[in-house]
């Protein structure tokens, strides 16, 4: 039998391109800094979220690979070519490969599609992808599910879910950013508590002084800005140093304490959830509220949308609540969902609306004030959640600690 030999230059393209475009097959930190040039890729949540830009924003901020020409929605930038210097060693930065993660039936945040993402970029790249940056946890884990992930290639999320941290303390992620998912459920569950009761100081009752129809005080502090008429909380990073602290910690463990059984009658509440499969909304979000809710004598009535056609939400919206907290699809349909309520109230509403995890934005990204004023609304409308600029600089700052670290060990 004649045998076919395959040339030495075929071979070696094919054993590279199963590596993952020709890389070692595991990172190293010698590799990633010892050329000086540091690669990484961005993982999008959704272009024209707001949370999105911001945690964009503060990476491309702090990896110096931002354009010095900014717009309001950093998603939409170009990324430049920049330079950080790390314990006296200048490295150039380049985002080589970044998009939004948006799947086939239009849900974004996606993270299956994150895996069929990376795994096209190790494709292409190997091991010349130095780390990997994402805006959420969800497609930080569906990253490394990718059948070429490179070994050890560090990533960082955002949103502290259980998962996540049990990746943190297996190594296989560097770090998260905790979004203090229970003073988020806590502060909208205060609001709406206040706006139903007829506080005289809604934004301040249960926040910064002791309710007084006996909810306590919320131990996290809160930004309110009236011009956005929203209730904001920092956020803070979690790596391995200080995981221990978070991991396994239930709901229950979470719930503040100084949050108290009120004395008012219970009420019943809309709540949604953008999508049923967001990770962070059914790990974090979900199980809080079960915990929280019987504190505040709510009874709550939970839907979820798809993630992509605002009617899978307001069409749920068919009865009169005492209170609307709702977690729009697009931070561009708030008034959709006003209207839809305002239509069901019978024109004036009189029933306290909050929004969370998603704020009201325009087209351009920037905080939508005005939809925020319907006056149609007499009882408020509010944003509850958490400082998505401040997140971002905290994602940011704690990609640039990890690898000044890193650089220092390698050396």
């Amino acid at each position: 039998m004649k045998k076919h030999l395959i040339p030495v230059v075929v071979l070696a393209s094919l054993l590279a391109s199963c590596n993952g475009g020709g890389g070692s097959g595991k990172w190293e930190a010698a590799k990633a800094f010892g050329d000086k040039e540091l690669n990484y890729c961005l993982l999008i949540g959704q272009i024209d979220h707001n949370d999105s830009a911001a945690r964009t924003a503060g990476i491309r901020d702090a990896l110096k690979t931002r354009a010095a020409t900014k717009t309001s929605n950093a998603n939409t930038e170009n990324p430049v070519d920049g330079k950080l210097t790390l314990n006296g060693t200048e490295y150039a930065v380049k985002e080589i490969e970044h998009g939004e993660q948006k799947a086939t039936g239009g849900a974004t945040w996606d993270q299956q599609t994150a895996t069929n993402t990376t795994e096209g970029w190790f494709n292409k790249h190997g091991d010349k992808i130095d780390f990997i940056v994402s805006n959420n946890d969800g497609m930080a884990e569906g990253a490394i599910a990718a059948a070429s992930y490179v070994e050890g290639t560090p990533i960082f999320g955002y949103d502290s879910n259980e998962s996540t941290l049990q990746f943190i303390k297996q190594g296989k992620i560097m770090g998260t950013v905790n979004q203090n998912a229970s003073a988020q459920v806590g502060g909208f569950l205060m609001l709406a508590r206040n706006l139903i009761d007829g506080s005289a100081n809604p934004t301040e009752e249960g926040f910064k002084t002791e309710s007084t129809k006996g909810y306590g005080k919320l131990s996290s502090a809160f930004t309110y800005k009236d011009a956005d008429r929203s209730f904001l909380v920092d956020n803070f990073a979690i790596t391995s140093s200080n995981v221990d602290q978070y991991l396994g910690k239930t709901a229950a463990d979470l719930v503040d304490a100084s949050v108290k059984k009120g004395t008012t009658d219970k009420k019943e509440v809309f709540l949604n959830f953008y999508s049923a499969s967001d990770t962070f909304l059914n790990s974090n979000i979900r199980p809080l509220i079960d915990n929280y809710k019987d504190k505040f004598n709510f009874d709550i009535n939970i839907q979820s949308g798809d993630g992509n056609t605002e009617s899978t939400v307001i069409d749920k919206i068919n009865k009169k609540f005492d209170a609307y907290i709702v977690n729009v699809i697009k931070t561009t349909a708030t008034q959709s969902y006003l209207d839809k309520i305002a239509t069901i109230e019978g024109g004036t509403v009189n029933k306290p609306v909050i929004f969370f995890n998603r704020q009201a934005t325009k087209a351009d990204g920037t905080v939508d004030q005005q939809v925020m004023k319907d006056d149609r609304f007499k009882n408020g409308i509010y944003y509850v959640g958490f400082d998505a600029v401040q997140g971002g600089q905290v994602q940011g700052k704690m990609i640039v600690d990890w690898l000044s670290a890193q650089e220092k060990t390698a050396k």
